[in-house]
Order: C-alpha cells, then sequence, then structure tokens
C-alpha cells in the first residue's frame, strides 16, 4: 500500500484512494458508470464532462462541492480494445496503475508533481480497465499557453529559471520524460502567493535507479529545443544557464551539444511525417467524395478546405490567396515545373519541410479531382501566418534591400542544416511579414527546397550564395 492511500472496492472496480479524499467514495460508481454510457440520469448524480474520447483512452472532469468550495477533478480511463493488445497486456500492470506508480515515484525523488487522488483497476482474463483521477489545479495553464500569453518580461524571466531549475531536478532523479515538452508542464500560483512549476503526465515516463547521463540529458533538451516562436536565442541562453546551475562554460557546451542533437530529431521527424502524412492517424486523415480525394491535417476539417477550393475553382492562374490560405493549382504542367511525379509527392515533400521546424506555410490539405479519372488537376492548400504578403508585393522598403536580404539570409541560416534552395529561385517563392524587429521571411513554394544530406557548410555557402543573386537580380518594389 502506498503511503497515505486506502483501498476501497466498489463493483468490480479495485480503488486506491488517497485518505484526504477519502470524500469521493460515494461518487466513483457514478464516474465510472458515466464514462462506461451506463449512467442514468438523477437528481444529485456527478456530472462528467467528456474532453477527449479514442479507442484506447477517455479523458474527461467532474467538478463537486467538499469544504465549501468547488473542486474539479480530472479522469483517465484506459482500455485495451483489441484483441492482440488484451494478449499482451495480460501479464502486465494496467496504464492506469503504471502512470500511478510513476508519479509517486517521482514524487518521492523530489519532483514536484500533481500527486493522484485515485487510481482504479477492473481485471477480466481478457479485459482491462483502468481509472486514474487527479485534482486539477486552478488557474493553472501549461507552459505553452503560458509563454503564448503576454506575460511580462520580468515573469517570463523568473518562469524560465524556474522551468530550468526544474528540468535539472528531473534528469538529475533519472525522470526519463519521453513527451518531454511545454505541454507537460504546468506553472500557476499557488496558496502563498509563489509562481510555482510542476511536471504532469506520466503516461511515457520511465524512471531510473541512478540519474541521466549526458546523451540522455542532451536528447531531452534538444526535444525542447525543437519548439519555435516562444522564445528568444536570449530566453533560450537563460534556460539553459539555469539548468547548468550557472555554470557558463557547462553551458556553452551543452549548447552546441544540443543543437547537433536538434538538427538529427528534425531530420528523423521529417522522414517520419513524409510517411504519415498519407495515412490516416492522429495527425492526418484521408478524405474521398464523388469530386475529389485526397490528405489532409486534422486541425482543418475537409469541408472547409473544399470551400476555399470551390471559390478560386473557376478562376485563372496557378496560386491564390483565400481567408489566409495559400492555394496552388495542380496540373501536369505544374507538377513538371514542381519536380513532382503526382500531387501526392508534393504533399509528402511539403509535410516533410514542415517537419524540419523551417519558416514555412503549414500545409493543411491536397485535393485531387475526379478520383479514379484521369484528371490531373488538384490543389495543395497551406496556411499562411496572419499579416503575410507576397515579396513581390511588399512595399515597406523604403530603407532599400537590406532589411528584405537580412531576412531572406536568416532563412537561409535556419534552411542549411536540412538542404538547400533551387538555383530558379525567385521572388515569387516567399511571403514576407512585418514585425516589430524587421520583415520575417517564409517559403511559400515547397519545390523550391531541396533536402539533402550535404556538410552544413556546403549547403550554407549554396544558399547564401542562391540568396545574394535573388535579391540583386530581381527588381524588388521601392
Amino acid at each position: 500500500m502506498f503511503k497515505g492511500y486506502i483501498s476501497n472496492t466498489i463493483g468490480r472496480i479495485q480503488w486506491t484512494i488517497h485518505a484526504r479524499s477519502s470524500f469521493l467514495i460515494p461518487y466513483l460508481g457514478q464516474i465510472t458508470d458515466s464514462i462506461s454510457g451506463k449512467a442514468k440520469e438523477s437528481a444529485g448524480d456527478t456530472v462528467l464532462t467528456i474532453m477527449r474520447k479514442d479507442r484506447y483512452k477517455t479523458l474527461g472532469t467532474f467538478e463537486i462541492f467538499h469544504a465549501n468550495e468547488a473542486q474539479t477533478y480530472i479522469v483517465k480511463m484506459y482500455k485495451y480494445p483489441d484483441l492482440i493488445q488484451q494478449v499482451k497486456h495480460l501479464f502486465k500492470n494496467t496504464r492506469g496503475l503504471r502512470e500511478f506508480n510513476m508519479t509517486y515515484a517521482a514524487a518521492m525523488k523530489g519532483v514536484p508533481v500533481e500527486a493522484p487522488v485515485a487510481y482504479g483497476e477492473r481485471k477480466g482474463f481478457f479485459s482491462k480497465k483502468s481509472y486514474l483521477i487527479v485534482r486539477k489545479i486552478r488557474h493553472a495553464c501549461t507552459l505553452r499557453e503560458y509563454f503564448k500569453s503576454g506575460a511580462s518580461p520580468g515573469e517570463r524571466r523568473d518562469v524560465l529559471r524556474k522551468f530550468g531549475a526544474l528540468a535539472r531536478t528531473i534528469h538529475d532523479a533519472g525522470v526519463r520524460q519521453d513527451d518531454f515538452s511545454l505541454d507537460n508542464f504546468l506553472v500557476f500560483i499557488d496558496e502563498t502567493g509563489e509562481r510555482r512549476l510542476i511536471l504532469i503526465d506520466f503516461e511515457r515516463v520511465t524512471i531510473r535507479t541512478n540519474s541521466l547521463d549526458e546523451r540522455l540529458r542532451v536528447w531531452y533538451l534538444a526535444k525542447l529545443n525543437r519548439v519555435k516562436g516562444y522564445f528568444s536565442d536570449t530566453e533560450r541562453f537563460r534556460f539553459l544557464l539555469s539548468y547548468a546551475g550557472d555554470d557558463a562554460g557547462y553551458c556553452k557546451k551543452l549548447a552546441v551539444q544540443i543543437e547537433a542533437v536538434t538538427v538529427r530529431i528534425q531530420k528523423k521527424d521529417a522522414k517520419k511525417f513524409y510517411r504519415q502524412c498519407v495515412c490516416k492517424n492522429r495527425k492526418f486523415g484521408v478524405f474521398k467524395n464523388s469530386a475529389y480525394h485526397g490528405y489532409f491535417r486534422r486541425e482543418y476539417s475537409p469541408e472547409t478546405l473544399l470551400t476555399l477550393v470551390g471559390a478560386i475553382e473557376a478562376s485563372d492562374g496557378e496560386v491564390h490567396c483565400v481567408s489566409n490560405f495559400r492555394i496552388v493549382r495542380f496540373t501536369g504542367r505544374t507538377l513538371e515545373k514542381q519536380h513532382c511525379r503526382d500531387i501526392k509527392q508534393a504533399w509528402m515533400h511539403a509535410n516533410a519541410l514542415f517537419a524540419l521546424r523551417m519558416d514555412v506555410l503549414v500545409p493543411a490539405g491536397v485535393f485531387r479531382k475526379n478520383p479514379g479519372g484521369q484528371s490531373t488537376e488538384g490543389f495543395l492548400i497551406s496556411l499562411m501566418p496572419e499579416n503575410c504578403v507576397p515579396l513581390e508585393q511588399y512595399n515597406n522598403l523604403q530603407f532599400g534591400k537590406a532589411p528584405i536580404l537580412y531576412a531572406l539570409l536568416r532563412l537561409a541560416e535556419e534552411a542549411s542544416p536540412f538542404g538547400v534552395f533551387r538555383e530558379n529561385l525567385g521572388i515569387h517563392d516567399f511571403l514576407v511579414q512585418q514585425k516589430p524587429n524587421g520583415p520575417v521571411c517564409y517559403l511559400a513554394n515547397y519545390a523550391a527546397f531541396h533536402i539533402n544530406h550535404a556538410p552544413v557548410q556546403k549547403n550554407r555557402t549554396a544558399n547564401t550564395r542562391i540568396i545574394k543573386q535573388l535579391v540583386q537580380a530581381e527588381q524588388l518594389p521601392r
């Protein structure tokens, strides 16, 4: 028995619940019935709100009134719908118990966590279900949400310092969080008014007896380093300096190692997304109706994307911008210009570039007309950043070409670890966005970049030459 926890059996489910939360016992039966769909509504029943549900896990929240205040709890229910999974897990702990164990063990090693309120198990020979209940912290947000908010520079510095120290504590404790990302850390103000950070979500966690070695530390920090748009380089350095315990020498050594491993991870991501984007999975979907078939990113509904296609289908031209989306019409001639065998390959290449975390547009969907017919016409739809315009239409060049050259060279530097721009590059291949610190350029034409395995310095030399020739040759608007 875990320290501070008691056992209780409700129906066919064996619960382990913290003694301080024993007031939840009368509600546990209602909660499990709500998840399984067996609950009968009646006055006073606890209402479970389902937040997410798939074949393997259901996530919900419920609220009760206790000690003169409303308290909210998060419930996870794990299941094994496939026979193969049921057989594999006959002699394994349930996912609910594993997550409970890892959270408890991490807390015992000094890692700040939100201790689980309870976990429950229902076991049969070929059926396993498990439940985990965690108290929801009021006014807490993930670090991703926090860094997207308008926090003051002083608050951001404080959070980055604490985040670096927490990451070091996690690794010193031997905690391997395979999903080491901003989404798995919470920041909130506690009862004393102090800003705190904790680690959450222990589904993909294992704990070693000893602290993590240098190789694993660098690997996890590199996974975090892939995040773009949330931190400046100065803020990244502050985080890493806090992680290194204010040891500047160790910090610089880590930074070099992290950058090299980050490139390796991004290349691995590109290969993975190149394959996954044409399959039905958690991130991508496959669409087919009487007029079109294709693939789409799940953040965007195919109906919405096809509405955009319908808006430009009768118009001429290859490229159209509608409602912050860029739509490229593909024909046989377009495919030849894009150096692609078919529109499917164009979609795969676009997603590989996006996975490299370069400044490119977000591939939203690709659709081909007349499935099964001889038509080669199709449409590739990409989401543009806000307030972007084509580079050839950019009219804010009162200081000459220097700001645009700098923005393009910055994009070239970012892209050089992965490949080179094509020699026939033109200003029509870029979009530009005006920001307070100057313009930022985005690659709009995915076919204008070729992924290779050449040394970074060789790619950098080629990309710098191509960009300088482009800016000198093109008549940019003034």
